[in-house]
């Protein structure tokens, strides 16, 4: 039974969940945190992997949210990710915070529409990146000002909004919100992050673990 241990800490929560290769969530644990994500991650990790009743040993790889979204929380994943992996001697695979946001939000975009995910910065911009109804991108991913998404937008006119900034950009841009899509894919969860590792397993290559900010950190060292 092949087994990959997601992980997320890229916003305002921490989740740890363990996926086999036929999309059977093993165990999860997760919890709605603004801090304390290094402190809880690895008992969330034992609990889940006594849950499933699988040794550290057989996991095939761990895989991690890369971002964008806290910083401290982004670095707090890929750390334990990494130190995890490479303990074990696995792949550690990268995924954006937008695909696994994405992928939540997928069974409940109606036909035709396009997706807009809009992710917090606690600044007055967001991260966002727009995908079509089958989870391919139609924009790079940007940190803007709400006023200016719907020009950047384009000629998209049939959009649904999901992440924690979808409320705010709700309101500038008039757009048609499903409640039960954002109530599904306010934060991203681990059983996503390694369901999604699933699909660059066997290419680790393309799944680094190098984090994603889109911007400047707002507090930087002397000197840089």
């Amino acid at each position: 039974m092949t087994v990959i241990l997601g992980i997320d800490t890229a916003t305002h929560g921490c989740s740890v969940a363990l996926v086999d290769g036929n999309g059977r969530c093993l165990g999860v644990r997760a919890a709605e945190m603004a801090r304390g994500q290094s402190e809880a991650l690895a008992p969330m990790m034992q609990a889940v992997l006594d849950e499933a009743g699988v040794d550290f040993s057989a996991i095939a790889a761990v895989a991690v949210t890369l971002g964008p979204g806290a910083f401290t929380g982004i670095r707090i994943g890929l750390a334990a990710a990494r130190a995890y992996a490479l303990a074990a001697g696995i792949p550690c695979l990268g995924i954006t915070t937008f695909d696994v946001l994405m992928r939540q939000a997928k069974p409940f975009v109606p036909n035709g529409a396009a997706t807009l995910i809009a992710i917090e910065t606690k600044r007055d911009d967001v991260y966002v990146q727009v995908f079509d109804q089958n989870g391919e991108a139609l924009r790079d991913a940007a940190a803007m000002l709400p006023d200016a998404v719907p020009a950047w937008l384009g000629a998209l006119d049939h959009v649904c909004l999901a992440g924690d900034a979808a409320p705010r950009l709700a309101a500038v841009m008039r757009m048609r919100v499903d409640a039960p899509l954002l109530a599904a894919t306010i934060l991203p969860n681990a059983e996503s992050v390694a369901a999604l590792g699933f699909d660059v397993l066997d290419a680790p290559e393309t799944a680094l673990p190098d984090p994603i900010y889109l911007r400047t950190p707002d507090v930087t060292m002397p000197g840089t």
